[in-house]
């Protein structure tokens, strides 16, 4: 199993409320009504590369993308109040593991369910892991690559290993007793970066298409690999997600 990355680079934006917090006493969370949901989407779809000297200009549009979630991890420092300087280091889980369509508008992977408080210094770390997905990749990405001749040849990057990325927020944090959904990005262009023109036009094709794993294109799958877990970019907003949830948030 090879070693999990951490996530080095994070864009946050924070929409939050100051609200009332009755305990700092590590509790169940299976009594609140208050929750944060997590979805995860990708976006820039499509996008060229450096222009070159040809006629077109080479570039990617991806129609199929999805992870394999095992699990969501919450940490914060909790609260009684906004005025209290006491506080308490909590953890909570969401366990899965469920299959997250990237492109879908209904992408939530689950609800971490919250205590009235107000947590600060929250991380919220997405683990994907290679037991869980079965006969599925972890991670899948599809679509089609315009080569520099305009030629669109099919292309999919396949991730059957570990990885995990973790959203930070220090600061102005949450409250317990309103709703949240943290919508996290996967920047398909951030991930792609590193990715210059003539390591597609040399890459090998299986079947006239450009598979990108360990096995197969294996220095492409390097670069990509290593922006897996650091081309994310999130915002908190208020309010509920409403989507039937699979696995339960936990203490």
């Amino acid at each position: 199993m090879k070693t999990m990355r951490s996530l080095t680079k994070i864009s946050l934006t924070l929409f939050t409320a100051g609200l009332l917090f009755t305990s700092c006493k590590k509790e169940s969370t299976s009594t609140s009504a208050n929750s944060l949901g997590v979805k995860i989407q990708a976006n820039n779809p499509s996008f060229s590369l450096l222009k070159s000297a040809s006629a077109t200009t080479p570039g990617f549009v991806w129609d199929s993308c999805f992870i394999n979630v095992s699990k969501i991890e919450f940490e914060a420092e909790r609260h009684e109040n906004e005025m209290s300087h006491d506080s308490a280091n909590i953890h909570f889980e969401w366990n899965g593991p469920k299959k997250v369509d990237l492109f879908s508008p209904s992408s939530l992977v689950g609800d971490i369910s919250l205590q009235p408080g107000i947590y600060e210094e929250i991380s919220v770390k997405i683990v994907a892991l290679k037991t869980d997905a079965g006969s599925s990749p972890v991670f899948y990405l599809s679509g089609t690559y315009t080569n520099t001749a305009g030629l669109a040849i099919p292309i999919a990057v396949i991730v059957n290993e570990d990885f995990w990325f973790k959203i930070k927020k220090e600061g102005a944090g949450l409250s317990g007793t309103t709703d949240y959904t943290t919508l996290i990005h996967m920047n398909l262009s951030l991930l792609m970066s590193g990715i210059i023109i003539s390591d597609l036009e040399n890459a090998a094709q299986t079947n006239g298409k450009i598979i990108i794993s360990s096995t197969s294109n294996s220095s492409l799958y390097l670069k990509i690999n290593t922006h897996l877990s650091t081309c994310e970019e999130s915002e908190f907003n208020q309010g509920k997600e409403s989507e039937s949830r699979q696995g339960k948030g936990k203490d």
